[in-house]
């Protein structure tokens, strides 16, 4: 890689670590229905809860506790009196008298207003907040503003605190992250106090309403990472393009790099063996030795067969090639590089599974999945500690291996490290797993008799 093209990449790479890891949540029920985002739903259910003459059970006690909490801000300038709890008004959706309508008005006639303005998603409609403070009234709850002494007209402005500010000054910024926070301490003070179906609908609400703005964090990491995407893409397709290159590369070559890397395997020529493959005679500690073949040049289907593992159906004799006839009988350990590629590279694990051959037939692969199935739970102390019997009929033994990538300066190198220890594991640390492999091979061969 030349160093300019290393160095674009690190600097995109610094620019992706600098932002926030964000998840996209669940979804709550409103979201689920598509509704979410719309304000229409979060008015209905914010005055809902305010509004004591509705049948939520809460009488006036979250009207008490928000405004009790909107007189502790120190931005809004209200006070609030509990003398007044049976006088308030709640009405959404209020005309006012130049023709404009504020989301909701809460109010005691001739005492104190509060004109609300809520946003989700949006932002204000040009010039909205400064006519709803222009307006002489509220023609819809006959409140003229001049009966209400001007240090008692408040406006706010309900919106994500991301968002930006209204346009009048006279409107103060809450957030819908400060009124999820009193619904929920309204929740904590007074649990088993009020109806379930209530406390359950607050919890949705609170939970759609965090989801949302956390959402909106998600969807807004998710733009910028894009907009880097297109800022760095020609390296990031010529680093792409590179990679590929080299896993075919790999391909073709994982099986030389194997038994140039394994110590006590020499690499040999078995009979009929195809000129593309790597065939390498081990020699344990024990001065036994085994023969293994590495069948490289496939993209996905990488095996390590030891001999007599593919046999001619007819004689039983070891073969070292695929005859087009099915006139065979085979099981393979295959590292399957295309299938499992996202597990190696971005999971740096290496999976082996044993697979029989097309020729086996349905009846050996259920007799020998059932044998080595038995055989594994039986022994499981003396195998590789990441074996597993998976149940299935054509892979039915799998294993993983971590892909030691920050050990070496070279994924590919990594990946033959992998394949190094896991070979290891099964022909020297752990040989019992083959011996069983093999054992439910010759038991299995029965149904051929």
């Amino acid at each position: 890689m030349s160093e300019s093209l290393r160095n674009r990449l690190t600097e995109f790479k610094r620019q992706v670590d600098r932002l926030p890891e964000t998840d996209a949540p669940p979804p709550t029920t409103l979201q689920v229905l598509g509704r979410g985002q719309l304000e229409q739903d979060w008015q209905r259910l914010l005055f809902h809860f305010l509004s004591p003459e509705r049948p939520h059970g809460l009488g006036h006690a979250f009207l008490e506790h928000l405004l009790a909490a909107l007189a502790d801000r120190n931005d809004l300038g209200y006070t609030f009196s509990r003398f007044d709890l049976t006088d308030i008004r709640v009405e959404t959706e209020v005309p006012t008298s130049n023709e404009r309508r504020p989301d909701a008005v809460v109010w005691v006639k001739d005492e104190w207003f509060i004109c609300w303005e809520l946003k989700v998603t949006a932002a204000e409609d040009s010039g909205q907040t400064t006519d709803y403070v222009q307006a002489e009234g509220f023609n819809g709850i006959d409140l003229t503003k001049a009966e209400v002494p001007a240090e008692n007209h408040h406006y706010i402005y309900l919106a994500p605190r991301s968002a930006s500010p209204p346009t009048a000054d006279e409107f103060v910024q809450v957030s819908w992250q400060w009124i999820a926070s009193e619904f929920q301490s309204f929740l904590t003070a007074g649990h088993g106090k009020y109806p379930s179906e209530t406390t359950s609908q607050f919890n949705s609400f609170i939970r759609t309403i965090r989801n949302e703005l956390r959402m909106t964090d998600y969807q807004e990491n998710q733009q910028e990472k894009a907009a880097l995407y297109f800022d760095y893409y020609d390296e990031i397709q010529e680093a792409e393009a590179a990679f590929e290159n080299q896993w075919d590369e790999y391909a073709d070559t994982w099986g030389t790099r194997l038994a140039e890397s394994i110590d006590i395997a020499e690499m040999i020529e078995l009979p009929t063996q195809p000129a593309n493959q790597v065939a390498v005679e081990v020699t344990k500690p024990t001065g036994e030795s085994e023969r293994w073949m590495f069948r490289q040049g496939s993209s996905d289907w990488a095996g390590l067969v030891k001999e007599g593992w593919w046999l001619d159906k007819a004689d039983r004799t070891p073969i070292y090639d695929i005859p087009d006839d099915k006139s065979d009988v085979r099981i393979s350990l295959f590292h399957r590089l295309e299938q499992n590629r996202s597990k190696a590279v971005e999971n740096q694990t290496l999976e082996i599974e044993l697979w029989h051959g097309t020729g086996n037939g349905d009846q050996f692969m259920y007799d020998f999945k059932d044998l080595i199935a038995a055989k594994i739970d039986k022994d499981a102390s003396e195998l590789p500690p990441t074996t597993e019997a998976t149940g299935r009929r054509g892979g039915p033994i799998v294993l993983s291996y971590e892909i030691p990538v920050g050990d070496h300066d070279d994924f590919f190198n990594a990946y033959t490290a992998a394949l190094h220890d896991a070979f290891l594991d099964l022909v020297i640390e752990y040989p019992k797993l083959i011996t069983l492999i093999e054992e439910a091979f010759e038991e299995s061969l029965e149904v051929y008799e």
